[in-house]
């Protein structure tokens, strides 16, 4: 008798746990806006240029064109990219560096929310193991 009242009184207690919340905001998941192009950076995981809007919101198909300027042991490289990921060339470049070496991003062509495309401000980026030592200290 008392394992049965046990037993009958403990799944009771677990059936009032169980029940719904009465909060209605209760796993709301909130929609960021979107605005315009905030800043451009380059993502050295992915190698490319994206986007961010002034709410932190990344933009991946922002960036429409750009050149990149690189030197690597006194030879200069120069490409002109349509879209938002750096060549193959330069990707394989960029890996094999044991120094390090400045990405250079000029003449940047920005897509912002309207469709209307704009010129961004050149800005350059250090790459390499010296730079991310120097950084750490």
């Amino acid at each position: 008798m008392k394992n049965t009242f046990f037993i009958l009184f403990s799944l009771f207690f677990l059936n009032t746990f169980a029940q719904e919340s009465s909060e209605s905001n209760r796993g709301t998941i909130k929609v960021q806006k979107k605005g315009n192009v905030y800043a451009v950076i380059f993502d050295n995981v992915n190698n490319r240029l994206i986007g961010k809007d002034n709410y932190g919101n990344i933009l991946d198909s922002a960036v429409v064109s750009f050149n990149v300027m690189l030197t690597i042991q006194g030879i200069a490289y120069e490409e002109k990219i349509q879209g938002t990921t750096l060549s193959k060339s330069i990707q394989n470049r960029i890996k094999r560096l044991d120094g390090g070496t400045t990405l250079f991003f000029t003449d940047i062509k920005v897509k912002e929310k309207n469709g209307k495309v704009i010129d961004w401000p050149k800005f350059n980026v250090k790459l390499g193991r010296s730079f991310e030592t120097e950084e750490q200290n």
